[in-house]
C-alpha cells in the first residue's frame, strides 16, 4: 500500500484527501480520473508491445479488468452521489488489491484462481483480507470502514437522515453523501486503491512474464485435471 494508507490509523479523514490534493468534490473527481489514466499507463508499460495469450496471462489481465471496472463504477457512484455503491465497490477494489498482494508473495498460487480451479483449492476472501492486514499496515482500517457501508448495521443505522436548519432533520429514500468530507474521503480511497492495484498488478506481471521472470506460472491443462506446478526459471 502507499504511504498515505500506512498512515491511515493516525491521520484524520480530513487530512487524508488533502494529502492527495483533494479539497472539494471537483478536485476529488479530477484526481480519480487521473489515477485511472496512470493505472492503464502503468499496465501498458508492464505488458509491453507484444502480448501472447495463455491461461496465466488471461487470468492476470482479468484482474486488471476487475480493477478498472471497480474504479470506473466507484467514480460513477460518486458522480451519482451514492455513498453505499461507492464504498461497497471500493471494498471489492480493496479485495482485488489484497489478492494481488497475495500473489506477489505467493506466486505459485495463481493456479488457485485459474478457470475451473477445484473448490477446495480456491483462495477465500477472508484469507486474502487477513493476509493483507498482516502484510499492509494500513489495510485493516480501510477495509473496516468500507465494510460498514457494505453491510447493514450500526454504521448505517441512520441512512437517509440529514441535519437541516434550526435543529431540524429530514429523511430521503434517495442515497446521498451526508457531507462533502465523506465525498472527498471516497475520492481519496479511489485514488489510493488505484495506485495500490497498479503497482501490485505490474509487479506480479513482471515477475511472471517480464524479460527476466522470477517465477514461471503453472500451466493450465484443462478443467478436469489439476494444473502442473510452476517453476523457477532456469538459468541460461
Amino acid at each position: 500500500m502507499t504511504e498515505a494508507e500506512n498512515d491511515a490509523e493516525t491521520a484524520t479523514d480530513g487530512e487524508l484527501p488533502a494529502s492527495r490534493g483533494i479539497v472539494d468534490r471537483q478536485s476529488g473527481l479530477a484526481e480519480a480520473a487521473s489515477a485511472r489514466k496512470k493505472m492503464t499507463a502503468m499496465a501498458a508499460r508492464a505488458i509491453g508491445p507484444k502480448l501472447d495469450f495463455d491461461i496465466p496471462r488471461m487470468t492476470m489481465l482479468s484482474l486488471l479488468t476487475r480493477a478498472q471496472g471497480f474504479h470506473d463504477s466507484a467514480v460513477a457512484a460518486l458522480q451519482a452521489d451514492n455513498p453505499f455503491a461507492t464504498f461497497t465497490l471500493l471494498r471489492s477494489y480493496a479485495e482485488n488489491a489484497a489478492l494481488l498482494c497475495w500473489l506477489v508473495d505467493k506466486p505459485a498460487d495463481i493456479e488457485r484462481i485459474y478457470p475451473s480451479a477445484p473448490a477446495d483449492r480456491t483462495i477465500r476472501v477472508g484469507q486474502l483480507t487477513n493476509y493483507a492486514e498482516k502484510r499492509l499496515g494500513g489495510f485493516r482500517p480501510i477495509y473496516a470502514q468500507l465494510s460498514k457501508f457494505a453491510h447493514p448495521g450500526a454504521g448505517t443505522a441512520l441512512s437517509g437522515w440529514h441535519a437541516g436548519d434550526e435543529n431540524s432533520v429530514h429523511w430521503t429514500s434517495v442515497p446521498t453523501f451526508k457531507n462533502d468530507d465523506d465525498f472527498k474521503v471516497g475520492c481519496f480511497w479511489v485514488v489510493e486503491l488505484a495506485e495500490a492495484n497498479s503497482h501490485l498488478w505490474s509487479e506480479c506481471w513482471v515477475a511472471y512474464f517480464g524479460p527476466q521472470p522470477k517465477y514461471v506460472p503453472p500451466a493450465w491443462v484443462g478443467p478436469t485435471t489439476e494444473s502442473k506446478g510452476g517453476t523457477e526459471p532456469e538459468d541460461s
